[in-house]
């Protein structure tokens, strides 16, 4: 069965987890019957807890009521007695379903992440063992600026490497920012976007919300080595537009 993955313009730090895909009579069980729009088992379960309590209740007043209402008390806690069986045995039949979808939907959440380049809005480096917080920044769609982070790659590999870009959040862009050695950045020059430059994270995933089985929620985690899409660089020197900042440590 193939799992239906959120779009790449909807990749974002945390997405929701939709619900196993039903047809036909398991579909309106879970929707109509038990009241499942998401994957909020917690909920459903202590709510199979108040109908238990009130069936119980209901039980306990029809024994107690004089013979007139008796025997309706007791035919109401009856069908409500038999809706929270039927509770007690689909909720953990359609939990299993939904544990089993989470984890393939995980997955192939994770490649749709994988496989989206975010556009790069500045790119910066601070040197290994220079000026504590010194940074600079280049504009990676001008050819001297990848020319010069280049040459600083081949000789400084251990400095860090700070990439903000973009995302679309629920309610708009967001900005976010990654921290990398420069080791762990490959330059893809001449790949450079319509956009500009772009980044990629190739060892990228979702995983579940702690605390949440079923999981209602997932969040990011931009682990490992980043692609970065750049300009052809120029064969002249190192460039003159790179700009200085001052101090303070990168993310």
């Amino acid at each position: 069965m193939r799992v239906q993955t959120y779009d790449t313009e909807s990749v974002r730090p945390d997405l929701p987890v939709p619900l196993s895909p039903l047809d036909g009579v398991p579909e309106v069980v879970r929707r109509r019957l038990l009241g499942l729009r998401g994957p909020g088992f917690d909920h459903a379960y202590r709510a199979s807890l108040a109908w238990a309590a009130l069936t119980a209740g209901l039980a306990l007043l029809g024994l107690l009521a004089p013979p007139p209402w008796r025997a309706p008390l007791l035919g109401c806690a009856a069908l409500l007695g038999l809706y929270v069986l039927v509770r007690a045995v689909a909720l953990p039949a359609f939990e299993r379903g939904q544990r089993d979808f989470e984890r393939r939907w995980l997955a192939a959440q994770s490649e749709v992440l994988r496989r989206h380049a975010f556009e790069v809005v500045r790119f910066r480096l601070v040197e290994a063992g220079g000026e504590a917080g010194a940074r600079r920044t280049y504009d990676l769609t001008r050819p001297a600026d990848v020319r010069a982070v280049l040459r600083r790659q081949e000789r400084e590999r251990w400095s860090r490497a700070g990439v903000e870009f973009v995302y679309r959040g629920a309610g708009g862009e967001g900005l976010g920012e990654v921290v990398r050695d420069l080791s762990e950045v490959v330059f893809l020059p001449g790949r450079a976007g319509r956009g500009g430059p772009w980044i990629r994270f190739p060892e990228a995933r979702y995983l579940c919300r702690p605390g949440e089985r079923p999981a209602e929620r997932s969040y990011w985690t931009l682990s490992g080595p980043v692609e970065v899409g750049v300009s052809e660089p120029s064969s002249g020197g190192d460039a003159g537009s790179a700009a200085a900042f001052g101090s303070g440590s990168a993310r």
